[in-house]
Parts: C-alpha cells; sequence; structure tokens
C-alpha cells in the first residue's frame, strides 16, 4: 500500500539507527560506513534548504498552471469547483509519477500531496454548500488515506483531528443535553485515539508509520485536555451554542472542567515520570502554560508584568536545579539531550556492525595431529617448540 519502495525504507530506518549509533559514540565512522554501504537507499533526497526550494518552485508551477488554465473558465463561474477537483486529480497523478522517480520528501512530492488534497477539498466545497461535518469526513478520508499511502505525519494529525470533528459535529446535533456531554465524548474519544496509536507503535509491522502515529497520540493528548480545560469549554459554548452566562454565573459542571484544568497536566507529568515516557512529560510541562493562562484570565492574582517575571525566576531556579541534580544520571533521567532513549532495543545496531566487521576468519583445514618441528628437549625447552 505504501507508495514508496519498502525496501528501501527499511534501510532508511537502519541508517538513521546507525547514525544515533554514530552520534552516542556507539559505533565508529568506518562501522557506520560498513553499514550504509550494506544497506542501501536509492531516493532521491536532498539538502533541507533545497527541499524548501524545490517545494515552493512546485508550488509555483502548479498554481500558475491552474491559474493559467482557470482564464478559460471566467465566463463559467459555477465550474471552478469542478476544474479544482479535476486539477486536483491530475496534480496526484503527478504525485504518484514522481514517487515512481525516486522521489522521497524531496519538496517535489511534498507540495503536489498538499495541493492535491487542497484542490480536491476546496473544489468540491466550491461545488456545492457543504456542511462543516461532511468537510470533516472528506479531510479525513483523504488525510487517512495519503498518511497509509505516503507515511506522512502531518496527515496522520490532520486525520485525527478530522476524526475528533466528525465526532464533535455528530453529538451537537442530538439537542441540549448532548451538547453538554460533548465535552466528555470528545475526551473519551482522545483517550482511544491516544491508546490506539500508542499500540500500533509497539507492533513492528507499523515502524513506517511511527512518526505519524506518534504526532496522532500528541494530538490526542493536546485534544483530551483542551476538551477538559474551563476556558475551551466556557468560551466554546458561548460561541458556538450561545450559551447565555450572566454576570457572576457560571457553566454547568464548571468545578469539574477547573479539575481538569490544573489536574490533567499534571497526571501527564507523573505518568511520563513513572513510564519514563518523554511525550508525556514534555506535553504536560507545555500544558503548564495552559494552566496559567487559564487561571490568570479568570483570576487576577497579579499584575502581568509581575507575575511573568516572578513566573520565569521561578522556572529558571527549578531548571537550574534540576539540571545540576541530574549532571549524572539519576532514577532513569539526565539533563542531556537524548536522541532516542530506547533505540538500541528497536534495533541491535552493535549486532550488525560486530556481523559486519568482526567476521570470524576460515579455519585452516584439518589434517589430524602433526608433530616435529620444535627445537628444545629435556628440561629447557626454546621459542620454537
Amino acid at each position: 500500500m505504501i507508495a514508496y519502495n519498502n525496501e528501501w525504507l527499511n534501510n532508511l530506518l537502519v541508517r538513521n539507527q546507525a547514525d544515533k549509533a554514530g552520534e552516542n559514540h556507539c559505533i565508529t565512522q568506518p562501522e557506520k560506513d560498513q553499514v550504509y554501504a550494506a544497506y542501501k537507499v536509492g531516493f532521491y533526497t536532498p539538502h533541507f534548504f533545497v527541499r524548501t526550494g524545490l517545494f515552493i518552485l512546485t508550488f509555483i508551477i502548479v498554481f500558475f498552471s491552474l491559474g493559467f488554465v482557470s482564464l478559460f473558465f471566467l465566463d463559467h463561474t459555477e465550474q471552478i469547483g469542478g476544474l479544482f477537483v479535476f486539477f486536483g486529480c491530475i496534480i496526484y497523478g503527478g504525485l504518484e509519477f514522481m514517487v515512481r522517480k525516486r522521489h522521497y520528501r524531496s519538496g517535489v512530492d511534498d507540495a503536489l500531496m498538499w495541493m492535491a488534497a487542497g484542490n480536491i477539498v476546496g473544489g468540491l466545497n466550491l461545488l456545492t454548500n457543504i456542511s462543516y461535518q461532511t468537510n470533516a469526513i472528506i479531510v479525513f478520508i483523504i488525510g487517512l488515506y495519503l498518511f497509509i499511502r505516503f507515511t506522512n505525519a502531518l496527515m496522520a494529525a490532520i486525520a485525527s483531528l478530522a476524526l475528533l470533528a466528525i465526532i464533535f459535529f455528530s453529538v451537537i446535533k442530538f439537542g441540549a443535553v448532548a451538547k453538554a456531554i460533548t465535552p466528555f465524548v470528545i475526551m473519551i474519544a482522545s483517550a482511544l485515539i491516544y491508546f490506539f496509536t500508542r499500540q500500533l507503535l509497539k507492533e513492528d509491522k507499523w515502524k513506517q508509520y511511527s512518526n505519524g502515529l506518534l504526532l496522532a497520540s500528541i494530538c490526542a493528548l493536546v485534544c483530551f485536555y483542551a476538551a477538559g480545560n474551563y476556558y475551551v469549554v466556557r468560551e466554546a459554548s458561548i460561541a458556538m451554542f450561545n450559551l447565555d452566562l450572566k454576570e457572576g454565573q457560571d457553566i454547568p459542571f464548571g468545578w469539574l472542567f477547573w479539575i481538569f484544568t490544573i489536574a490533567i497536566p499534571i497526571l501527564y507529568i507523573t505518568r511520563g515520570v513513572q513510564k519514563k515516557d518523554a511525550v508525556l512529560l514534555r506535553v504536560g510541562l507545555l500544558l503548564v502554560a495552559a494552566v496559567i493562562f487559564t487561571v490568570r484570565y479568570y483570576y487576577h492574582l497579579l499584575p502581568a508584568e509581575t507575575a511573568m517575571v516572578a513566573g520565569g525566576i521561578l522556572f529558571i531556579g527549578i531548571a537550574y536545579t534540576l539540571i545540576k541534580y541530574l549532571h549524572e544520571p539519576k532514577y532513569g533521567f539526565t539533563h542531556k539531550e537524548q536522541n532516542d532513549a530506547f533505540f538500541m532495543d528497536k534495533l541491535q545496531v552493535e549486532s550488525l556492525v560486530i556481523a559486519q566487521t568482526f567476521s570470524s576468519p576460515p579455519l585452516p583445514a584439518d589434517t589430524g595431529t602433526q608433530f616435529g618441528g620444535g627445537s628444545g628437549s629435556g628440561g629447557g625447552a626454546s621459542g620454537e617448540f
């Protein structure tokens, strides 16, 4: 199902592991070179700046081509939507062609993929008046397909967000009670997406999709918190559900959402420390800022300048203390940046290098027991015996 050469993708994973092993001084440069020689990759993947340039150039070429063709439909504006969908299909054909030409993350295939998706979704909206729910369904289908076909991580994130949007727009159709429980439904859906993606990450057959699954799990964690955040629930209820709150009046279950707002980041950080899970830990630390923002939005305890200075001093002090404390690793934690804490568990690079560089020499043929040739006798023996 993956459009790219599967053998080269597997070899690319091996090379990436060798790079990380080299950066961690687990293997030497000659050993790394031997790994590269043993695992060939034929993709065209240029440097970041070249990739960026090719992305912009491809975008300009396709954009002006579409603009030129659109000139012939100035008198038939009702057909512009169909033109966009048709052009999106042609762009997708070009994407498949460039992939067959060994382009992999070259900038060309990236631009073609995004423009194909954008043209199809935009064209369908121009053709007819599509609801938010239908748009979410279309985006989910396109995003999921492009993720499965081209292993694009951002498409996995878009597909997961679109799935949550489908659930959201489906639930709110069932009346006031459904709207009241929508945050809890989204929290449950986000949790299911997170555990589903984490389970797939443990299975070796999904290793080509690991980046996308990881990004989807991060989106699920953030959406789980956002669905329970007091500020998000209150403001969304006012803006989307026309909730009329009088001065001093709180939203339904307001106390529970305040608990979620403060407790969820603490839960993420605690589980991240217990499980040595960098994703949970970092998302939890990031959401601490959301907690501070939410509390300060409704309760002004200090002037903004004073609060920012005090918070900055506090966090700098905590960071400095942790760096000094973790200068020598303790309890599985260190202040040093790790490329991949468990990459040696995923691939036995050491065994691979040993097999490539320290293979045993052939043993001489067994011709029976051989005697003779010694020059020593009696109680003293010379160096030749």
